[in-house]
């Protein structure tokens, strides 16, 4: 179903953004001392062009379920891809980039927050690194948080605390119910594998005799851990260092070429194009221009 549909926000004060297709919320004012302080909050509705990227200077908890499609999510050096059912949240002084998959661009709700009660609650529920909750279903207690926006009544951030330490302790019963022990060895050998041999061309065979697997297996093994596959992982890996290279370095399209491992600048320039819509040198010039 599609959110403009469902009834809980047919009647929410909005406004929306012009950069992405997104709703925001209409919030009332916190009190100055208040222990849990709602930055931003709103729904991102299918668009294949969004993407959020901070520095992990500001001091921001990201808090999102994923209602429908899928997405991208990079926190430090850790890369996942969210789904349906998934809830992630993102803690203070990380950098961070998340985005809608080009194919199948999500719908999610999100909450924006700062405040101590946010670091009390991830030091109680022993949540600080932990960032993504696969299948952790809380869509409801989301839309009901959000329907607090809608009405915006007296105590309204009594309530919304309240709120969201209810969705914080539904999130540590799905921790101890899906302990993150249950990823394989062999997945975690896999993905280790991976990491440190992104620049190189590995076939599913290789991994398949890593861990002595047939390739089928290694497949499935891989994609039951980390929610995509070997090659999928691996070709986002790449896309997410050449941004970063492009980003903050000066080194020419040609040398970034062979640094991430491609045969040359051209190959290495349409690949580009073709996972994040636009060509290295035209991305640098965007980013940078952004930055004035």
């Amino acid at each position: 179903m599609e959110i403009s549909n469902r009834d809980k926000i047919i009647n929410m004060r909005i406004m929306i953004m012009c950069a992405w297709k997104e709703t925001f919320f209409s919030m009332p004012m916190p009190p100055k001392d208040a222990p849990l302080k709602l930055l931003l909050a709103g729904f991102t509705h299918k668009d294949a062009s969004y993407r959020i990227v901070r520095n992990g200077l500001d001091d921001i908890y990201v808090l999102e379920y994923v209602i429908s499609g899928k997405g991208h999510l990079h926190w430090g050096d850790k890369y996942y891809t969210p789904t349906a059912g998934d809830v992630y949240l993102l803690q203070p002084h990380v950098s961070h980039e998340y985005y809608s998959d080009p194919a199948d661009p999500w719908e999610k709700i999100w909450f924006n927050l700062s405040g101590p009660l946010m670091d009390a609650l991830c030091d109680a529920y022993r949540l600080h690194g932990v960032v993504y909750f696969h299948h952790c279903r809380l869509e409801k207690e989301f839309l009901d948080t959000a329907e607090l926006l809608r009405r915006q009544e007296r105590n309204f951030y009594q309530e919304f605390a309240l709120r969201i330490h209810r969705i914080i302790s539904l999130i540590d019963l799905w921790r101890r119910e899906h302990p993150e022990v249950r990823k394989s060895p062999e997945g975690i050998r896999l993905k280790e594998y991976l990491d440190a041999n992104w620049q190189e061309n590995i076939s599913l065979g290789a991994l398949a005799s890593l861990i002595r697997k047939s390739p089928a297996q290694t497949l499935r093994i891989f994609q039951k851990d980390w929610n995509c596959s070997p090659y999928a992982y691996l070709q986002e890996q790449r896309s997410f260092l050449a941004r970063q290279y492009l980003e903050n370095s000066d080194y020419p399209v040609k040398i970034l070429a062979s640094m991430l491992g491609f045969k040359d600048e051209f190959y290495f320039s349409n690949w580009f194009k073709e996972k994040n819509g636009i060509s290295p040198s035209a991305y640098r010039k965007r980013f940078r221009e952004s930055l004035l």
